[in-house]
């Protein structure tokens, strides 16, 4: 499963869904979003049901044909596949910790996060779901080359393969948040993923001269 940022339009506007039409499965489960004219061909050509019509059109020479909001398959069930587990990604690891440094419990701007190696690179750590946290920079510098171990740091939860709620994902994957949704779409798609990542992003614009750790130990300059 491949995740992929929320798509920001020039000026910070975000993606358009006038202009689309919601795909959903037998389940009623949405699967995809195309254009009109694709919206169209899947419903002209007895592939797809329409579930809440719309005043769009397109027209032709002679003719004028109406897309609804959202169109249904027709004998398209939800895949039954092996599931493997999300895409390891930076924007997954930030999702499957909550957007928090995993060392001091921070949360703010996106910006300020980075992801560091419990065991680090030099020491022979991997670059894997299990080794890898996130961590806001000023954590990050102040861990340097060691070990949790070494700094009698205990985290909130070890990390490990996270499994994420597919549905959700769906909004994330089109970038779809409830400042972009059209309405007729609202009861279809779960917005709690990426509406948490927009809120997120707007913390860019914040003074990080605030920033501070939760954690009562002393900062140290990064060793190695």
């Amino acid at each position: 499963m491949r995740v992929l940022p929320i798509p920001l339009e020039e000026g910070g506007i975000m993606a358009n869904f006038e202009r689309r039409v919601l795909v959903l499965d037998s389940r009623y489960e949405p699967v995809k979003v195309v254009g009109l004219n694709t919206g169209f061909v899947l419903l002209y050509t007895d592939r797809a049901s329409p579930v809440i019509d719309s005043p769009r059109l397109i027209r032709s020479v002679s003719n004028s044909f109406t897309v609804p909001w959202i169109v249904r398959l027709h004998n398209c069930s939800p895949r039954h596949r092996k599931v493997v587990g999300p895409r390891f990604s930076r924007q997954n690891i930030y999702l499957r910790d909550g957007f928090r440094c995993q060392y001091c419990n921070w949360a703010g701007s996106i910006l300020n996060l980075t992801m560091d190696h419990l065991v680090p690179l030099a020491r022979g750590g991997k670059t894997n779901w299990e080794n890898i946290v996130t961590a806001c920079k000023s954590c990050n510098l102040w861990k340097g080359a060691k070990t949790i171990e070494e700094l009698g740091l205990r985290l909130p939860r070890m990390p490990e393969r996270p499994r994420f709620n597919g549905p959700a994902l769906f909004a994330l994957r089109y970038g779809i948040t409830s400042h972009n949704i059209p309405e007729q779409w609202s009861g279809y798609i779960d917005l709690s993923v990426s509406d948490r990542l927009l809120d997120l992003k707007k913390f860019a614009c914040n003074d990080e001269a605030s920033h501070g750790s939760l954690l009562n130990i002393e900062r140290r300059p990064a060793v190695g």
